[in-house]
């Protein structure tokens, strides 16, 4: 037997509350599996946190709050490893028998691929193709679509890395394209991360196009390189859906005030008006209060390397009216 800490009550060492008063024995244990539980959800630990939830379960009484809450959060995590492990065993039945001669390149660059296994990304990527093609020419069509998809095969990767479900990419043939993701709330580092990976994917597109236009001296690639960085940067304005809003997302309200300065730095020397953009309006997000606590250094990096080097693409591919 032992005594409550709040009432002095008897308690059995095997008891879970005080009987009299009702408090939690393991009260501060609790308080603390509760607080690393939080701390690796913010981070995207998923692992970790079911590990600490389950920890914290099994000394609640099941009559509880708190039990029943920890309990539903435990399903939700359960269903994610779920559905993930789902979409892994869809992923190795679309690619079985393909074949040794592209094994190594499904090693590296499987995930970009994925969405080529989809039908519905296949005949939703068409039809943008067709109305570009319509639009700009094939060959700029052809560099648009490829740029988009691989933008959204970022988002997709990154989403992959989490252990987080998602559809393949599906296209709005002459607005881009977009990935579902299925009911799972977003901690602040993970949907950060998640949302800068389109812009970074789409950066190594434009990049790609670049160094294709330094070789080869054809216009149209430096048309498609132009377009990325554009496309991208206009991505990056921290607003709505935008990649920029959940890359703001991670970030305290010091961290969003460099992300103001860097803005309009860069403007200052390109002149790019999708930097005066996201300047003003990551200075509207200063007074919005959905900024952290915490800062996220390597997340202001992200944001910030992203920012500089499409500014840079964007200049070494000016626009020139020839595709």
């Amino acid at each position: 037997m032992s005594a409550c800490a709040a009432c002095r009550a008897e308690i059995e060492e095997s008891s879970l509350s005080c009987p009299q008063c009702l408090r939690l024995t393991h009260a501060a244990e609790l308080q603390d599996l509760a607080t690393r539980a939080r701390a690796a959800w913010r981070v995207g630990d998923f692992a970790t946190e079911r590990t600490l939830w389950a920890q914290s379960l099994a000394l609640l009484p099941e009559d509880t709050v708190q039990h029943r809450t920890i309990q539903a959060r435990l399903a939700e995590l359960e269903q994610m490893t779920a559905a993930a492990g789902e979409s892994r065993k869809g992923w190795a039945k679309a690619t079985a028998g393909i074949g040794p001669a592209v094994a190594l390149l499904l090693t590296k660059g499987k995930f970009l691929l994925l969405g080529l296994t989809k039908m519905g990304t296949l005949l939703t990527m068409a039809a943008s193709l067709g109305v570009y093609w319509q639009m700009y020419g094939l060959a700029f069509a052809f560099g648009l679509v490829l740029s988009i998809y691989i933008h959204e095969m970022g988002h997709m990767i990154e989403l992959r890395r989490y252990g987080i479900p998602s559809s393949a990419p599906m296209f709005i043939p002459g607005l881009g394209a977009f990935i579902r993701m299925r009911g799972v709330r977003m901690p602040p580092v993970p949907d950060a991360r998640i949302g800068l990976a389109g812009p970074l994917y789409g950066l190594g597109a434009a990049a790609a196009a670049l160094v294709l236009y330094a070789i080869t001296r054809r216009p149209i690639w430096n048309a498609v390189a132009h377009f990325g960085a554009v496309i991208n940067l206009f991505n990056l304005i921290p607003v709505w859906q935008l990649d920029g809003s959940r890359g703001m997302h991670s970030l305290t309200r010091g961290q969003r005030l460099t992300v103001v300065a860097i803005a309009l730095a860069l403007w200052m020397l390109t002149w790019n008006p999708m930097l005066f953009l996201i300047a003003a309006v990551s200075g509207y997000r200063l007074f919005t209060r959905d900024w952290q606590a915490e800062p996220d250094n390597e997340g202001l990096v992200r944001y910030a390397l992203l920012l500089v080097l499409l500014a840079l693409v964007a200049v070494l591919a000016p626009a020139k009216g020839e595709l």
